[in-house]
């Protein structure tokens, strides 16, 4: 009777232990911690993310990681799957697609630096508690002005029910008499790097470019 007891004793032991073994859906890495601190940089936690290759090898290509990785700014990640369609845009025949980013043209590549910077919002952190439903204008690093607000519903499309998230809009007018800001709304927001603040973007609804 005392060694069954003790065998049971020992097995409950082991469902505890087992217990405490944590488990997750990213390969085993452990998750960020409850503020949302990376503890590396922005560039070092993009280039540590598959999903984020492309984007780190252009921003690399395009001599911009210093400014992805300035003191106190923000950067609104797009994931390569955005970049990938934004490729299939510009170069609509397969036959004649770069076979590797290094053999991009130089004109295309000045597009892509050009939109890159529209992705960097400099020396301003901006964070969700921070905003409101009402507009948050900011320029980007690329000069283009950008507009940033919170939005409230629930699957079913009630207003003001629901989690809260962050829409980042670009002003792609033309002219002061026309304006025309396109959205694209936050995955992820307010992960915070070493050196800013990182936002990562849905790339369901959105091509690289807002194109």
């Amino acid at each position: 009777m005392i060694k069954l007891i003790k065998a049971i004793a020992f097995i409950g032991i082991l469902i505890i232990v087992g217990c405490n073994d944590k488990y997750f859906a990213d390969g085993g890495n452990l998750p960020i911690d409850h503020s949302g601190a990376l503890g590396v940089s922005t560039m070092d936690y993009l280039k540590s993310k598959s999903e984020y290759d492309t984007l780190s090898r252009l921003i690399t290509l395009t001599g911009l990681e210093e400014a992805v990785n300035a003191k106190g700014n923000t950067f609104l990640a797009p994931r390569d799957y955005s970049i990938h369609n934004y490729f299939k845009l510009i170069f609509p025949d397969p036959t004649k697609q770069p076979e590797t980013l290094d053999a991009i043209p130089a004109e295309e590549m000045v597009k892509i630096t050009q939109i890159l910077k529209n992705y960097i919002i400099p020396n301003e952190e901006i964070v969700g508690s921070k905003l409101s439903k009402t507009y948050s204008y900011v320029t980007t690093l690329g000069g283009t002005k950008a507009r940033f607000n919170i939005v409230q519903d629930d699957y079913l499309g009630n207003v003001n029910l629901g989690a809260k998230f962050i829409i980042f809009s670009l002003n792609l007018s033309t002219s002061d008499q026309f304006t025309f800001y396109m959205p694209v709304d936050v995955a992820t927001s307010d992960l915070r790097s070493t050196n800013g603040v990182l936002h990562l973007l849905n790339s369901n609804t959105h091509i690289f470019g807002f194109n």
